[in-house]
């Protein structure tokens, strides 16, 4: 048993290494065990993980705690910039209650700020736990379950556009290309990092559908469907205009007796109800037996919040964060043309934690 004068050394590894080390840890955590692990087959995922940034804790030369922080970019009020996204946070029992998840949380950050990644994310496993790292909670997901029978008068109308389904294999560059468009203009909204995102491409297990008008994609989706008469899941619905939402939307219709229920994750800002008339949309923030919380962000590095999108105006702000002390002390936050300024001193107004600045 390890005790309280144990030598824990955190370090970053490789990913040949965390295979054999953290996701060890990661699966007792977070899935069925005890469970024999194949580190051949492990390796063969190494291509989707070259921008991952693994730590491990050692205690006494074990490996009992490990992250990872993901490359991801995110549009943070109309700017994109680069995010750490946080997963695989996960310990065996002789790490726990002793602050070594914390101690790797501190490295994890000073990771994101050398790569300058303003901002983290992260689906947390209890949100008390992460708030009191930095984190506040962001808007949960919700879905939508509608009938597609409900759009068959939607289906019989005359549309302008078209739709076109293909396999995630052949239509992954065009898709990727979208959603980039539609990150642009879109706040919060988030991607991995080229390397991790061909994993879509390769395992091929998604159908995708694009909505087209005046030669342009307008709107995509990806779905899947569990069986004759089940559902049909569908685990992105984006549009950028009326015309690729219905096109989108008169897909899902054109399964009426083939599924009976079509579930779509919803955007913040999607609203069902007005849709469509006589839709009766069911919706809720649990998609199954395995509901995903709400995420958390969180500011990793105030300066670099220069440039994100801001109304005109000024305030000084003392800032204090236990985990990122770059980032103690007074910031003045200026904004005008429609972009926000930040700089080190100036003379506060109010005094305010990271988290209530994220």
């Amino acid at each position: 048993m390890t005790t309280r004068s144990s030598t824990i050394d955190i370090r970053e590894v490789s990913y040949q290494e965390f295979a054999t080390t953290g996701r060890a840890i990661a699966d007792y955590a977070f899935g069925p065990s005890p469970q024999e692990h194949n580190a051949e087959e492990l390796l063969k995922s190494e291509p989707y993980y070259t921008h991952a940034r693994p730590l491990v804790a050692f205690v006494d030369g074990v490996p009992l705690a490990t992250v990872s922080t993901y490359d991801m970019s995110q549009n943070i009020r109309g700017k994109v910039v680069r995010m750490g996204g946080v997963a695989a946070v996960a310990s065996m029992p002789a790490a726990r209650r002793r602050g070594i998840v914390r101690q790797l949380m501190e490295e994890t950050f000073q990771i994101q700020r050398e790569m300058r990644m303003p901002v983290s994310a992260l689906y947390p496993f209890r949100d008390s736990f992460y708030e009191r790292l930095g984190y506040a909670t962001l808007p949960q997901q919700r879905y939508v379950t509608i009938k597609p029978d409900a759009l068959a008068p939607l289906v019989r109308l005359d549309k302008p556009g078209s739709c076109e389904q293909v396999t995630m294999k052949d239509g992954f560059d065009e898709w990727r290309a979208f959603l980039e468009r539609y990150q642009l203009t879109t706040h919060g909204f988030s991607l991995k990092h080229i390397s991790n995102s061909v994993r879509h491409r390769d395992i091929n297990q998604r159908w995708l559908a694009f909505a087209r008008h005046k030669g342009e994609v307008v709107g995509a989706m990806t779905f899947q469907i569990t069986g004759h008469t089940e559902k049909m899941l569908v685990d992105t619905f984006y549009s950028i205009s009326s015309v690729g939402r219905y096109q989108l939307l008169d897909w899902i219709g054109r399964h009426t007796d083939q599924v009976t229920d079509a579930q779509i994750e919803l955007q913040p800002d999607d609203y069902p109800e007005t849709w469509f008339r006589d839709l009766n949309p069911m919706v809720t923030n649990q998609s199954g037996k395995d509901a995903w919380p709400a995420p958390m962000g969180r500011v990793v590095d105030v300066a670099l919040l220069d440039g994100i999108g801001a109304g005109d105006g000024k305030i000084a702000l003392e800032i204090t964060d236990e985990l990122c002390p770059w980032n103690n002390g007074t910031f003045t936050f200026s904004g005008s043309n429609a972009g926000l300024m930040v700089s080190e001193g100036g003379k506060p107004k109010a005094k305010i934690t990271i988290q209530g600045l994220s």
